[in-house]
């Protein structure tokens, strides 16, 4: 087993890279107690993940998924297992993917968002992304209205939902009436949607049949991880 088979393990990975292995200090950083912390930090408790996963996810640069359930790639750098003689699997990095900007989302504290898109012929460059999922997107973040969840200028990685959606995934669901939603899906049924909002409150129910898209927010990256399309990172 290597560490990143746990949540334990990912999340000591995580620290050491960010720099920030003192618990108490990430514990006040993302408003949790420090008990918290050292919970999901010990092997032994055997932790399977975390409320605090998100918060977490954003203190220390990774992504949420990853976090959670080890899938894909920690960041916005790729890693790849590396044999050694000493440690047996250690990681080494390598060149980062990318997920092109098609617009700003512009929230509202319901989860009420106003899609600005670009003009047709215009970019607003890239993120750099490990994540696998095909036909990646991002979206610039217009205002602190969702904020911790994401903050203004930070981006939404978003990928098209298909016929599955996970419990507890957040999801961007468009509605034939135009209208555009961010909410937490809380389970799927037959014939409608079952949906809590992003900060908590009573669930509520939108019909299948007035639901014309569904992505999945695969991460928050942060505006640092932002490129303008002019610069070639792969030279």
């Amino acid at each position: 087993m290597n560490e990143w088979d746990t949540y334990a393990g990912r999340l000591l990975w995580a620290m050491r890279q960010a720099g920030k292995t003192n618990q108490s200090e990430l514990a006040r950083a993302i408003g949790v107690k420090p008990q918290s912390i050292q919970y999901l930090c010990d092997p032994q408790a055997g932790a399977q993940g975390s409320t605090h996963t998100p918060g977490l996810a954003r203190e220390l640069g990774v992504l949420a998924d990853w976090l959670a359930r080890g899938e894909g790639q920690p960041s916005g750098v790729e890693h790849i297992k590396v044999q050694t003689q000493s440690a047996g699997v250690a990681y080494a990095a390598v060149r980062a993917d990318r997920a092109e900007v098609v617009g700003t989302f512009r929230l509202s504290a319901q989860g009420e968002v106003e899609f600005i898109h670009l003009p047709p012929g215009e970019s607003d460059g890239h993120v750099c992304t490990p994540i696998v999922a095909r036909r990646l997107r991002a979206v610039r973040v217009k205002g602190n209205a969702l904020s911790p969840y994401v903050k203004d200028g930070q981006f939404l990685l978003l990928h098209e939902a298909g016929e599955v959606v996970d419990p507890e995934e957040n999801v961007v669901i468009t509605l034939k009436d135009g209208r555009v939603l961010i909410r937490e899906l809380m389970y799927r049924r037959d014939d409608s949607l079952v949906l809590l909002p992003v900060h908590g409150g009573q669930p509520e129910a939108i019909e299948q049949a007035d639901v014309a898209s569904v992505d999945v927010i695969a991460c928050v990256v942060p505006r640092r991880w932002w490129r303008p399309e002019e610069v070639d990172e792969r030279r």
